[in-house]
């Protein structure tokens, strides 16, 4: 079984991802009609978002990271685990496609390509909440624990 620590470190970075999410969708559900004040406000959420996601990556795939443990502990989660990869480099290009759209567009903008942003973002939240239960169910499926439960 791995050490609390693995378990513990990736149940932090899983509650630093939701809280990213949240503060993203939060910022979205704002009126666009603000022009600068919802740009800047969704940017803000989105370099958060961004900088979670890349230490997330980082710590999770370094070479003693918790998908090197998992595979170590249940070799049979390979292709799980595989999958949770692809999803960081999906993860990782979208954020990085909010973080270009924003910086192209100027605050008198925002109220005609502000949708689109909004879209692009639900669709980064979307995939980042699958990503998030693919995680918590590779870790079930590995240590019979739900990486949820804080109890």
């Amino acid at each position: 079984m791995a050490g609390q620590t693995h378990l513990e470190a990736a149940r932090v970075r899983r509650e630093s991802l939701y809280e990213a999410l949240v503060g993203l969708e939060d910022a979205l559900s704002t009126p666009v009609g603000d022009g600068a004040r919802w740009r800047l406000r969704v940017a803000m959420a989105v370099d958060h978002a961004a900088n979670r996601v890349f230490e997330h990556v980082t710590e999770t795939e370094s070479p003693d990271g918790f998908l090197r443990q998992v595979i170590d502990d249940a070799p049979r989660l390979v292709c799980k685990a595989a999958r949770l990869r692809t999803d960081h480099e999906e993860l990782e290009k979208a954020v990085h496609g909010l973080k270009v759209s924003l910086g192209e567009i100027s605050d008198a903008d925002v109220a005609r390509r502000g949708n689109r942003i909004r879209n692009e973002a639900l669709e980064f939240l979307g995939r980042l909440a699958a990503h998030r239960q693919r995680g918590a169910d590779l870790i079930y499926e590995a240590y019979q624990v739900d990486i949820g439960d804080s109890s």
